[in-house]
């Protein structure tokens, strides 16, 4: 792109006569008040307020931002799931979210097993359990935070080289999650999805998995979204975890959410495979066309092999599709299973992943409903249509918002306070967030309108 191309589209601000590849102190101005008509996921009721100019110690709300969460929309009040029977000689790091159970959250402190292979985390060292410690996550972040944003930019991204149905992303449906491993590195080609990310004193960190939570484990002023998925990589100088946390938000007229669908199709086909192998040990048909929210088999005979389609085709976890916003709320808190290692750095992003109703069903049927391809046993531990571990005592946390940085393309074009007309990333339309955050603690946080 060139600036003189987007001139007629907004005012830009004076800016150097070569990009800023690597911003290196935070802006010091204010944007402009974003105008009114910015696209929102989160439409309100609520009447908008006449903006009012900014200034070095107060904010003021934007036009059409809502000041919390609307309410989700779920399928059913009730749980439509029901939990499944307990394994009876379960591996010793079995564990499960029945708060009634031996094996619930409350007694997640007794896995003494953890330095095998059936821990995933002790490929890092991660062996102690430190479920009973403090500074445990998940956590609810809303409008008030306590810390300053660390971060100056944007974390910067790469897809990398892997395909969705390659083997270098390995699928699994566990008793908890949907994961995504991905091959670790050896030598310079293929590349994994990597993040270079700001304030942690490492450039680009290799993505290690992809897990896929039902419902949302971090609660955003209370609310529950539907789902949650996390992407983690590894610090190997600080011995330390980043996850990125991406609420998922299932709405009826939300139409389906075609790319992250390719990576959903993935987890059907394993689903469906194992599915097949059970029936017909047992005998009979098939359950996988009975599918709540969408029958897969037809709708790859209906839309050609999804696989097919995909084969050429890199599956990019920041894709316009998933990643809408580059702010987000960050604090240091743990794992939100065993051993719960305390040395992770969150960053919960302040768009949600918007998904159809049918797409959160089929997840919650893979995820729900699997059984074990060697016994056939039903093998989730979810309670009440949730895997997420209950919320932990209240942590401090930070919010970094368009105060902080605006994206590194808009940086570009209009210096470090941005554009009159903002942008997201990669020059895509500006999304609001789920609710309105001030800024650091030095300025007047968003009063809550209990």
């Amino acid at each position: 792109y060139e600036p003189s191309a987007l001139s007629s589209a907004m005012q830009s601000k004076p800016t150097s006569n070569s990009p800023i590849e690597t911003p290196t102190n935070a802006p010091m101005s204010t944007p402009t008040t974003l105008p009114s008509s910015i696209r929102t996921l989160h439409p309100t009721n609520v009447r908008s307020e006449t903006p009012t100019k900014m200034t070095d110690t107060l904010t003021t709300s934007s036009p059409t931002m809502s000041m919390y969460p609307t309410s989700s929309v779920s399928p059913s009040q009730e749980p439509r799931f029901q939990p499944h029977p307990e394994p009876q000689k379960p591996n010793p790091t079995y564990f499960n979210y029945n708060p009634a159970s031996i094996h619930g959250p409350n007694h997640w402190g007794n896995i003494t097993v953890l330095n095998s292979t059936d821990n995933y985390w002790h490929e890092f060292g991660f062996v102690e359990n430190r479920c009973n410690a403090q500074d445990q996550s998940p956590i609810d972040v809303c409008t008030k935070p306590t810390r300053d944003c660390k971060e100056h930019h944007e974390f910067r991204t790469r897809r990398g080289d892997y395909n969705v149905d390659s083997e270098l992303m390995e699928k699994q449906i566990l008793h908890n999650k949907l994961r995504v491993v991905m091959a670790r590195r050896i030598g310079e080609e293929p590349d994994p999805p990597q993040v270079d990310f700001a304030g942690i004193g490492s450039k680009k960190l290799d993505m290690l998995n992809i897990d896929i939570k039902l419902k949302s484990e971090h609660t955003i002023c209370g609310r529950r979204f539907d789902g949650e998925m996390q992407y983690y990589f590894f610090h190997p100088v600080r011995q330390a975890l980043i996850a990125i946390a991406w609420l998922f938000e299932a709405q009826p007229e939300n139409p389906e959410n075609e790319h992250l669908q390719l990576l959903i199709e993935e987890f059907q086909n394993l689903y469906d495979e194992n599915s097949k192998l059970c029936s017909e040990n047992e005998n009979t048909n098939p359950d996988s066309s009975t599918i709540e929210g969408g029958d897969s088999a037809k709708r790859r005979l209906r839309n050609g092999s999804r696989r097919e389609q995909t084969k050429l085709k890199y599956w990019d976890p920041f894709h316009s599709d998933i990643q809408k916003t580059i702010h987000f709320w960050g604090y240091t808190g743990s794992l939100t299973e065993p051993p719960c290692t305390d040395a992770v750095l969150w960053r919960i992003m302040d768009v949600p992943v918007q998904i159809s109703t049918g797409q959160l069903n089929q997840l919650q049927n893979i995820l729900f409903n699997y059984r074990s391809s060697e016994t056939c046993a039903f093998t989730s531990s979810h309670f009440n249509d949730s895997v997420a571990r209950p919320l932990a005592n209240e942590l401090r946390y930070y919010k970094c918002t368009r105060t902080d940085y605006v994206s590194d393309d808009e940086r570009e074009i209009c210096g470090d306070s941005g554009c009159d007309a903002p942008f997201g990333k990669d020059l895509q339309p500006y999304v609001e967030s789920i609710v309105y955050v001030s800024g650091p603690p030095t300025l007047s946080p968003t009063m809550m309108p209990f």
